[in-house]
């Protein structure tokens, strides 16, 4: 779908009000927004609209939107990682979990994310755990995100189910490596390790892909923004 063609679709939704949620939980107001759009789920790493990534958001959510996944190069084997830094799985018993949202600032398992002019990496103390060379975290941000149009929504509840008011969007566009570097290193993007253990079903770690997130209140420090 082009940009244009998606300017006219969205109007439509917008002037139709609140739309009942096509799928329970947090993913309901990126998914009803597709499904409205007649776009397919987007799970490959080109952009949903043409020269555009499209995300939606609540009004007032807080938090974070994944800008992409890549894994980089794990100094320290995944395997290695999990049990050396992991805890016990909340609901997978035996398990243990490798979850751990990092930051420049040290978190709680002790891994922050270090940065030099060659490379990007999460840490523990002075031992790199994973890496990324810049110049592969920006071709993945520039082919994710060459623009990103981004549609907020008011949220209603009724009977417990979410309805959302698509009435409010951007158009983001411009970025390059400084910004995304200084993104970085000002705490703006975080990276999330996703893994876990499967030793009681006899299989190896799962890895739902190491995540690039951006808080939602941010995307200016990336882009330059344009109403829609």
């Amino acid at each position: 779908m082009d940009l244009q063609t998606f300017k006219t679709k969205y109007s439509l939704i917008k002037a139709r009000g609140f739309i009942k949620t096509h799928r329970k939980g947090n993913t309901g107001v990126g998914h009803t927004l597709e499904q409205e759009l007649e776009l397919t789920e987007n799970c490959i790493s080109g952009p949903d609209l043409v020269g555009n990534e499209l995300k939606a958001a609540r009004k007032g959510a807080g938090g974070k939107q994944t800008l992409f996944t890549k894994e980089g190069d794990w100094v320290v084997p995944q395997r290695d990682y999990i049990e050396t830094y992991g805890f016990p799985h909340t609901t997978k018993i035996g398990e243990l979990s490798g979850q751990s949202t990092v930051t420049k600032t040290v978190n709680k398992r002790g891994l922050c994310i270090v940065t030099t002019d060659d490379y990007c990496a999460i840490c523990h103390d002075n031992v790199i755990i994973v890496m990324w060379d810049w110049d592969t975290l920006i071709d993945q941000f520039a082919k994710k995100f060459p623009a990103c149009v981004k549609v907020f929504a008011d949220v209603e509840k009724r009977g417990g189910v979410e309805y959302f008011h698509y009435n409010e969007a951007y158009r983001f566009i411009g970025t390059d490596k400084n910004l995304f570097r200084t993104a970085i290193e000002n705490d703006i993007i975080a990276i999330d390790i996703r893994m876990r253990t499967q030793n009681t079903i006899g299989k190896g770690i799962r890895n739902r892909g190491t995540a690039f997130r951006v808080n939602h209140a941010k995307m200016e420090a990336l882009f330059v923004k344009e109403a829609i």
